[in-house]
This record gives structure tokens, C-alpha cells and sequence, in this order.
């Protein structure tokens, strides 16, 4: 299978050129056809494109038009390119499912039960949830994505004083603890349970 991807960058008066082209061809095709019967030459193509059984495994190659060096960057927690993101989006796979209402549901990879009370989430894993390599996604994983968000030596794009909402965290980026306090895995592997210093 191949993925091939096309960018260029289009100014709003390069835009306008082209609808203005656009409009004078259409117009010289229109006194063309008043002379000639060239419509009946036209080929019909195909609307959709053929099926073929799909194959494990292989490789997708992707190529990419861009006037930026690419740094290849495929962590959304450390990615901070637009084109980074781009690429690796076909091999992400959101945590949360959600409805037409943008409304998280249970359907995903991820269960979420809200305490407002507590000011706590826990969220439960669904077994068969695993990675590229056939493993099974488990609660450490969970809790590894906030410490690359907040480790200062990452010097992560993203982190930002929002994030700080979840209790222990800022101490954690400061440098201050070795672990998020706010971070607790009651179930072994299985959930995640984030304590938050503000009303959810």
C-alpha cells in the first residue's frame, strides 16, 4: 500500500490567479464547443478506485513536498510540526471515543469515570488494546505520556500552566519530585486514576 501526500503552501492572490485562469478557460471552452463537437472525445474515469485484498504487513511510503527541513518527530507529546503531525497521523489511534456530539463515549480503547466530588478520573484500559508490537497498553503507559509532557529535560512544546491542574504535576516539571503525586494505578495494570487541584 502506498500513502503519497502533496503539500504546497498558496497565497490568497495565488488562489484568486487561479479561479481568474479557471474562469477564462471555462469561457474558451465554451466558444469551443460551439464550433466543434469535442465532448464526444471525452474519456469517462473511473469514480473509485479498484479494491484489492489487503495484505499483512509491508511498508507505506510517503512522499512530501515541503521547503522545511523534516525532523521526523513522531511523538505527539514532543512534536511541534504541523508536517510531523501529518505523516504519523495514519498510525495514531485516539485513546477516547466520541459521538457526533463530540461527547466521550465507551465505545473506544479507553473507559473514563468522572468523580466531581474527588476531583478525580479514572480511566480503565480495555484488554486487547495493545501496540504496533503486539504488547498490551497498560497503565505505565499512561503515566509515561505525562512525564515526557513534564520533564523538564524535554523541554516538551506543549507543556504548558494548564496541565497543572493535575495535582503534583508542576512539582514534577519543576524538578522538585521524582513522580506525578497525581497519578495513581489502583488496578495494577489495568487504570489510571488522575487527581486533579481544581473542580472538573
Amino acid at each position: 500500500m502506498k500513502l503519497v501526500i502533496f503539500m504546497k503552501k498558496r497565497s490568497k492572490l495565488a488562489s484568486a490567479g487561479i479561479l481568474s485562469l479557471a474562469t477564462i478557460t471555462l469561457a474558451a471552452c465554451a466558444k469551443s464547443a460551439n464550433n466543434s463537437d469535442d465532448t464526444k472525445t471525452v474519456k469517462k474515469f473511473p469514480v473509485e478506485a479498484p479494491k484489492k485484498n489487503v495484505k499483512d504487513g509491508g511498508t507505506v511510503k510517503v512522499a512530501v513536498v515541503t521547503d522545511t527541513p523534516f525532523s521526523g518527530i513522531f511523538s505527539q507529546e514532543l512534536s511541534s510540526e504541523d508536517l510531523d503531525s501529518m505523516v504519523a497521523a495514519p498510525g495514531q489511534e485516539t485513546l477516547f471515543d466520541s459521538d457526533d456530539q463530540y461527547g466521550v463515549t465507551d465505545k473506544g480503547p479507553d473507559t473514563r469515570k468522572l468523580d466531581p466530588k474527588n476531583k478525580t478520573i479514572t480511566i480503565n484500559i480495555k484488554k486487547g488494546v495493545k501496540w504496533s508490537d503486539g504488547k498490551q497498553v497498560v497503565a505505565k503507559d499512561f503515566e509515561y505520556a505525562y512525564e515526557i509532557l513534564a520533564n523538564k529535560d524535554t523541554a516538551c512544546p506543549r507543556y504548558s500552566s494548564q496541565f497543572e491542574v493535575l495535582k503534583g504535576l508542576k512539582e514534577y516539571h519543576e524538578g522538585k519530585a521524582k513522580t506525578i503525586s497525581g497519578i495513581e494505578m489502583p488496578d495494577g495494570e489495568n487504570a489510571v486514576k488522575l487527581f486533579y487541584t481544581a473542580q472538573l
